[in-house]
Order: C-alpha cells, then sequence, then structure tokens
C-alpha cells in the first residue's frame, strides 16, 4: 500500500464544461519542484502562505496578493517559501481552450499574450480567480463557472499580458539542437547519451550541451524527463495504467515515474489519472 504523505496533499481534476482545462488545489508543507515546463498556460492563485518560483533566472515569490503565471513552454522551479504551509490553487489551459478563450474575448486566436512576470502583484485579480477555481471546483452552475472563468482570462490578459518578446537569432544553434530534439522525441524510452545526441546535433558534446541549454531553457537529461513525462500524461488520460505507462516512456518502473512525476507537477501518476476516468 503507498504511504499517504501528510505533509503534501494534492488534488487534481479536469471540468468537462471547460475542455483543455484542468485544475489543482494543494497544500504543500515541505514539496519542492524540480525545473520543468507545462505545455500549457499555468495560472496559480495563493490561499495561505507563500510559494517561491524561479524561472528565466529570476527568483521571485507568490503570496495571497498575487497571481503567478507562466507561459507554456517556460522552465520553472519552486517549492514553499517560508516555515507555513503554503496552499493554492492552479489553473492549467491548453492551447485549445486558450484559442476558443480569445474568441470569446474578441481576440484573435493568435493574440493569447506572453506574461513577461511570472509573479504579479494584483489583489483583486487574485480574488476573481480564487472565485472562479472556487466555482468550477464546487460544480456551480455552468453559466456562473463560465463567466467568472473568462471575466478572470480577460482581466489577466488586460492587465499583465503582452505581445510576445523578439527572440534575438541563435546563429547556428537552433537547428543542429533541433535534430536532436526529433531524436530525442523518437526515441523517448530508450537510455540516451550526450554522445548519442551530440552526434545527431553534428557539435561535440561541450558545444552541444552549451547550445541545448541556450535553445530550450533545459540541460538535455531535464528535457528527456520533460519528455517522457508529457507522453506518461497522454497515455495516463487514455487509462494505462501506471506501471505499463512507465515502462512505456523509459522509467525504470512505476516508483520512479511517481518521483518525478510528483516532483514536476506536485501530484501521482494515479491522481492524474483519476481525473481522466
Amino acid at each position: 500500500m503507498a504511504r499517504l504523505d501528510q505533509a503534501n496533499r494534492a488534488k487534481f481534476w479536469i471540468d468537462r464544461d471547460l475542455p483543455g482545462a484542468s485544475l489543482l488545489r494543494a497544500a504543500f508543507a515541505t514539496l519542492s519542484f524540480a525545473p520543468h515546463v507545462h505545455d500549457a498556460l499555468v495560472i496559480v492563485v495563493t490561499e495561505a502562505g507563500a510559494g517561491r518560483c524561479i524561472s528565466r533566472g529570476v527568483a521571485d515569490v507568490g503570496t495571497a496578493q498575487t497571481i503567478m503565471v507562466f507561459n507554456p513552454g517556460e522552465p520553472h522551479s519552486g517549492g514553499v517559501a517560508g516555515s507555513a504551509a503554503w496552499r493554492y490553487r492552479g489553473l492549467y489551459l491548453d492551447d485549445a481552450i486558450l484559442a476558443r478563450t480569445c474568441v470569446a474575448l474578441d481576440q484573435r486566436e493568435s493574440a493569447t499574450p506572453y506574461f513577461r512576470a511570472n509573479v504579479v502583484k494584483d489583489p483583486d485579480l487574485a480574488d476573481l480567480v480564487m472565485r472562479a477555481h472556487l466555482a468550477i471546483e464546487e460544480r456551480d452552475a455552468r453559466l456562473m463557472r463560465e463567466s467568472l472563468y473568462l471575466a478572470a482570462i480577460e482581466k489577466l490578459f488586460e492587465r499583465h499580458g503582452d505581445a510576445p518578446p523578439h527572440r534575438k537569432g541563435l546563429g547556428n544553434e537552433r537547428r543542429p539542437v533541433q535534430r536532436a530534439l526529433d531524436y530525442m522525441r523518437s526515441n523517448v524510452a530508450a537510455d540516451l547519451s550526450i554522445d548519442d545526441l551530440a552526434a545527431c546535433a553534428k557539435l561535440s558534446p561541450f558545444h552541444f550541451v552549451r547550445s541545448f541549454r541556450r535553445v530550450t531553457g533545459l540541460p538535455p537529461h531535464a528535457y528527456l524527463t520533460q519528455l517522457r513525462l508529457d507522453r506518461a500524461r497522454a497515455l495516463l488520460a487514455d487509462g494505462t495504467g501506471p506501471s505499463e505507462t512507465a515502462l512505456a516512456v523509459g522509467f525504470y518502473d512505476q516508483s520512479h515515474l511517481t518521483k518525478h512525476f510528483k516532483r514536476a507537477y506536485g501530484i501521482t501518476p494515479g491522481q492524474y489519472a483519476a481525473a481522466y476516468c
């Protein structure tokens, strides 16, 4: 029987009326998140305590007066800030629901904004996101859930969103790294080495590691773990058991998958799969 972690508790679920959105309610006393990315826009509101985050080389702290927001694909890490438990609610929005939301807010589908700051002080918005999250969890009337959700996202976009930044050219690094990324995606479960990937990129191992991190924001081993977790989430959502999923994506066993899954998302593979049942 799995041991229950009393210090770190979380509930994860999806709302069938908001396809493309998933939600988390967590109370963490000791948990730290390893560097990871989400393929969704992440919005976090704190109920009590405080949480720390590190992204783009900047460390910051979220409180009940703030909103944390992470752009899709943006590497970040974090955990509990201070001695008190951090209680928070998270909203994860994939590309499909973001496109529909932009249309509902009379914006072009490509108008999903970029957030230059990961922590913004905005008590009014924090309260609105909290009310929307609570309404979704408590299964209030669909009209109320959708109205509060749209109001919260509209205010977030208007107050804190920006046009995507212009990215400086990366010289000849992006194409070789992309070759390695394609190879990694095709061989997610394989026991890959730096030499394998550097040869694929046609770079020296040292140059490859530096170039890879510059392009992706993560070192190769962390990016491979993220690819495995992405593949695992898809399999779990489709009904594959945690043990079979672990082996299918390249983890040693279920406990190895659980360790990395919880370090990235704060919940177990079983909790994630249960939301899709």
